[in-house]
């Protein structure tokens, strides 16, 4: 079970995506309220992602000759992130005490933009020289166009009505101390239990409704000295910086309909369409040193010790469509489905009958 549950952790790539959150806690350093728009722009397509991908993969095949049966399934996300949201314009964000230093440099990475490029910010505040007073570069990116979300899950049907529960085993991640785990349940009700016509028929229309919770939890590791100057800094720090974590939580909802055609004894294809929505909140708690421009104007840099900065929470919501292809025999099952929407993509289910 031990060695599962570590090669589970390791083929769960959501948890590598969720450990670029911790290099997000030095742009807090530079001041909590430029910080917050800096971490909000890095992480939003990570949160979309997230809260969109959870409720992918939720379709279930309606078998009304069978009265019951349980099978176990893995399934597999795989969410398309678009071009524009590799990168944001920081100029875009008003921020209140900086800039970027090259005027023609002004797009930074998301988490999913180019892993080896980034731009220097710099106070707008300056030193009796002109020069200014603080800079800081800004995190890279993952360098993947894509984010796959996998998860185990179990589905009880009986006749008309399919009850699913997903998961992810609270795991931590690889060489990090950053922990993802997530529960979820879908249930869809096949029409013709209401209305008798349908029975009978080769095709089938149901309705499903599905929620999931995603949570997570990591150290932090700031230290005093992440930011650079070229004068000297009047440290007004004391820590402890032993405190620090940073927390996400992610809700997801899915309303929607399914139309399924049977085409013979094995293959079934479906197509349907509804509505997500969900939040995500991700909040850096404990205590971190913060660099900011003397408030007495004097050119200088001092450096405070800020508790629990940032609270950042975000709603998401879209209209959703959904078309695929479901293969069933006498033990084993396979589904492709394929969603055209923003922040939609490939999704894999395959699983085996227990009863």
């Amino acid at each position: 079970m031990k060695k599962f549950i570590t090669l589970l952790s390791i083929i769960l790539s959501l948890q590598s995506y969720s450990q670029y959150l911790v290099d997000t806690g030095a742009l807090i350093q530079g001041g909590v309220e430029d910080g917050e728009k800096l971490v909000e722009a890095y992480i939003k397509p990570l949160n979309k992602a997230i809260v969109f991908g959870l409720s992918d993969v939720t379709y279930t095949k309606i078998k009304r000759d069978d009265d019951h049966y349980l099978d176990i399934n893995v399934k597999l996300a795989y969410i398309n992130i678009p071009q524009e949201d590799w990168t944001f314009d920081v100029t875009k964000l008003n921020l209140k005490n900086f800039e970027p230093k090259d005027s023609d440099k002004v797009m930074a990475q998301t988490v999913f933009g180019d892993s080896l490029k980034s731009i220097t910010l710099v106070s707008k505040d300056k030193d009796l020289l002109g020069r200014p007073l603080i800079e800081f570069d800004t995190p890279t990116g993952s360098q993947k166009s894509a984010m796959p979300l996998p998860f185990l899950g179990a589905t009880y049907r009986l006749k008309y009505t399919n009850l699913s529960l997903n998961f992810i085993p609270y795991v931590p991640v690889p060489d990090s101390d950053f922990k993802v785990g997530m529960v979820g349940m879908a249930v869809q009700q096949d029409l013709a239990m209401f209305v008798k016509s349908l029975r009978d028929k080769p095709f089938g229309i149901s309705l499903q409704g599905s929620g999931a919770y995603l949570y997570g939890h990591s150290d932090l590791h700031i230290e005093p000295g992440g930011i650079t100057s070229p004068i000297s800094i009047t440290m007004h720090t004391t820590g402890p910086y032993d405190n620090q974590e940073i927390n996400i939580a992610y809700t997801s909802f899915n309303f929607g309909t399914y139309f399924n055609y049977n085409l013979g004894k094995h293959i079934d294809v479906f197509a349907g369409g509804g509505y997500n929505l969900g939040t995500s909140k991700i909040m850096v708690t404990g205590t971190y040193p913060v660099y900011v421009s003397d408030p007495t104007g004097m050119g200088s840099v001092v450096a405070e010790d800020i508790k629990d900065p940032l609270d950042i929470n975000n709603s998401f919501s879209r209209t959703k469509l959904d078309f695929g292809v479901r293969g069933d025999w006498k033990r084993l099952f396979f589904q492709v489905n394929y969603s055209p929407n923003t922040y939609g993509g490939l999704g894999f289910n395959i699983g085996y009958k227990m009863l």
